[in-house]
């Protein structure tokens, strides 16, 4: 994520000169992917621990089933993100 931000912020720069809200955009996205990262290795870890104890087969907690969980909260982690970040959209 850091070296995407990296990444993007030069790219940026070399696009839009002096855009404030492009920087405060590419540290909203880099959040984003950090936080995302570590809540779906928590999810795929935990839901399939969580299956067995209840007594599920864990094999229900399948890929589709995780990475619909994951992506939607992801919008949400974004979108929350982006909003107590960049000034623009309060």
């Amino acid at each position: 994520a850091v070296v995407n931000f990296i990444k993007i912020l030069l790219v940026d720069k070399l696009l839009f000169h002096n855009s404030e809200v492009t920087v405060l955009v590419d540290l909203a996205i880099c959040l984003t992917l950090v936080i995302e990262i570590v809540f779906a290795k928590f999810i795929g870890c935990s839901l399939p621990m969580l299956a067995k104890k209840v007594g599920f087969d864990p094999a229900v907690m399948s890929s589709p089933f995780i990475t619909t969980i994951v992506d939607a909260v992801s919008l949400l982690i974004y979108f929350g993100i982006a909003t107590a970040i960049i000034p623009q959209l309060h």
